[in-house]
């Protein structure tokens, strides 16, 4: 597989390609999808949860940039997915954890969290949702913004679309921009999305699911929904890992 970076990384350019309207149009695709599951919530949450975790998060926000990827022919690591100095990387991912649940413990604790059967599987089901955000906006569009518009615009552009795919559930879009900045900083000067997953990044979700519950549409049938994205990841990334090798080029050190 062929790489995708630029000879040399730059903090603002102009180079968009049709690279860039594919991560641009599928971000827009998502946002459009977080917008119906939004409106369905009350009428037919059913079709609301379908909208999420199928069309949301395994198919555009999975399946499509990993399938890009492979068709366009580019190696995996460049997109931050790869295994080299990954012990590094989760020891320095749970420090970043341990200091995020530090901060918020200091500045909004102390709390309380119930740790019964729903809880459980709310934090089941953030922990696996987050594999999509890790995926989509910290690998695939972070990598293709900053291709075409140089870094800073890169992780700008990358934060705004992760703080407005959160608009059919949580509104707190001033905040999850600052979030998304943080989180997209970590994995661009790294190149790992290893650095923020699953710690860094699930510490700061987990506490805006289970303790600031209150700015959040709450989880519906957390198990069943957590049961049924294992079973589509486990076949999709066992099925792309045969066919498209998603484990083995630039994969290690």
């Amino acid at each position: 597989m062929k790489t995708s970076q630029q000879p040399a990384a730059a903090l603002f350019i102009w180079r968009p390609t049709l690279d860039t309207l594919a991560a641009a149009g599928s971000g827009i695709f998502i946002l459009a999808l977080s917008a119906l599951m939004g409106s369905l919530t009350s009428t037919m949450p059913l079709a609301g949860i379908l909208v999420r975790d199928i069309g949301m998060l395994i198919f555009a926000g999975i399946f499509f940039p990993l399938w890009y990827i492979h068709h366009r022919r580019w190696q995996w690591a460049d997109f931050g997915f790869h295994l080299r100095n990954w012990k590094l990387y989760l020891v320095l991912n749970l420090l970043l954890g341990g200091l995020l649940w530090g901060i918020l413990w200091v500045s909004r604790g102390p709390w309380k969290i119930t740790l019964d059967a729903h809880t459980l599987g709310c934090g089941l089901y953030v922990m696996l949702a987050g594999i999509f955000e890790v995926v989509f906006f910290y690998g695939f569009q972070l990598h293709l913004f900053e291709k075409a518009f140089g870094t800073v615009m890169g992780i700008v552009l990358a934060a705004a679309f992760y703080s407005l795919h959160h608009m059919g559930f949580q509104t707190e879009f001033a905040k999850l921009f600052l979030v998304g900045i943080m989180y997209g900083t970590a994995c661009r000067f790294t190149k790992s999305v290893l650095i923020i997953y699953p710690f860094f990044w699930g510490i700061g979700a987990l506490f805006d699911v289970l303790v600031q519950a209150q700015a959040i549409t709450p989880i519906a049938w957390p198990w069943p929904r957590s049961g049924l994205l294992l079973v589509l990841m486990y076949f999709l990334f066992r099925w792309g890992g045969r066919r498209w090798g998603w484990w083995h080029s630039g994969s290690q050190a």
